[in-house]
């Protein structure tokens, strides 16, 4: 009487994909960046031709961060599946995957800046995981605009309503405690000589995340059409986040080499230029560490995969303001300079104008996304044209 009921099991089974199917890098691919972190590799140790080790570590630093990323990505969606999270659940852990690259490459630039006493590179860390923020804003609007092609707006799914829009609102009121903690350290009659974050404020942001993790994780998992469902195997579920967790730890030692070799070899050149070379390296590192969201949430958006690519920008954001500046800043005390003060207030602002979208009628529409999108612009450009060197 039980052979039927295994042979169901076996048959609900054969559906998940294996390790190797998800590998979605061919053969000559593969040979390919093998070759390139040889000869990267090669030439960094032996300290010649710091141009080439700066364009090989952009190139072999990005693919680290983007490939293994989607691995981790498929590794903890199908977790989510094979534990009954809903879709939002596994949205917000696949965020978490991608944001990863971000975390490493700011943490270990962090860490690099604070041991070498370089203040460039410390600011540059904590600029680049907020300015992955804004790159996570600036693809939430484009995932809105997808997904609004040829429909009136898109329905916000009830757990952004519930749950996000009171994180929301509890990181706003956080950024604008911190913008005035440093403006008042600015402007005070002894002001400090190197204002700085205390670690134990950072440690309050991490801990509101794990709190909200817990709380999504404990809520309501019963809604069997909101459900994950599980694409692999549990055993590749694992194999999958563990290649993708060692591949982006190696991304982000690459990408903050590189970034030193550009400070030491090429900062005065683009200075030359009029331009600020700690907001150019900054904004190299957030866009390297938010590549993976392109992907990600734009295919998901583009196959109708909606409360997928909302959970993951929405959940992003937050992630890297709460979850990786805060997890930073136990360690490593961040600066409040006014390159910070400044993009905390941008995150702040962007972050209120998508809770008023989200909360006016529980739907994101074309014109929403397109003021998202332009806000961002906006942002880069200030931040770009509008920085003194």
């Amino acid at each position: 009487m039980e052979e039927p009921e295994i042979d169901n099991m076996n048959s609900d089974q054969s559906h998940l994909h294996g390790v190797k199917d998800s590998l979605v890098a061919g053969k000559k691919e593969f040979a390919v960046i093998f070759g390139l972190i040889i000869v990267y590799f090669y030439l960094r140790f032996l300290g010649i031709e710091p141009i080439l080790v700066l364009l090989l570590g952009f190139v072999v630093g990005i693919w680290l961060a983007f490939r293994p990323s989607e691995w981790a990505v498929e590794g903890l969606e199908s977790t989510a599946g094979h534990l009954g999270y809903t879709a939002y659940m596994a949205g917000m852990l696949s965020s978490l995957a991608s944001n990863m690259p971000e975390a490493v490459i700011s943490g270990i630039a962090a860490y690099s800046g604070w041991i070498n006493e370089s203040p460039d590179l410390l600011d540059i860390a904590v600029l680049s995981v907020l300015i992955a923020a804004g790159f996570n804003m600036l693809l939430l609007g484009l995932t809105i605009v997808i997904s609004t092609k040829g429909a009136p707006d898109m329905q916000v799914p009830e757990e952004a309503i519930k749950k996000d829009s009171v994180l929301i609102r509890w990181t706003i009121v956080a950024l604008i405690c911190m913008f005035a903690l440093g403006i008042l350290d600015l402007v005070g009659p002894a002001p400090p000589i190197d204002p700085k974050f205390p670690a134990i404020a950072a440690f309050v942001l991490f801990l509101s995340y794990i709190i909200y993790t817990w709380a999504l994780a404990t809520g309501d998992v019963t809604d069997s059409e909101n459900k994950a469902k599980p694409f692999h195997r549990k055993r590749s579920a694992l194999i999958l986040t563990l290649l993708g967790f060692v591949g982006i730890f190696f991304a982000g030692e690459i990408l903050t080499n590189s970034v030193e070799i550009f400070l030491h070899n090429y900062s005065g050149t683009i200075m030359a230029l009029g331009i600020n070379h700690v907001t150019i390296a900054a904004l190299i590192l957030g866009a390297a560490g938010a590549l993976p969201e392109h992907g990600i949430a734009l295919i998901a958006a583009a196959k109708g995969k909606v409360g997928l690519a909302v959970g993951n920008l929405i959940g992003g954001v937050l992630q890297i303001v709460l979850l990786v500046m805060g997890g930073i800043g136990m360690f490593v005390l961040i600066p409040l300079d006014r390159y910070v003060l400044f993009q905390i207030i941008v995150i702040a602002g962007s972050l209120w104008f998508l809770k008023r979208a989200i909360t006016d009628d529980h739907k994101l529409d074309f014109f929403e996304g397109a003021m998202i999108i332009l806000l961002q612009v906006y942002v880069f450009v200030l931040l770009i044209a509008g920085t003194p060197i």
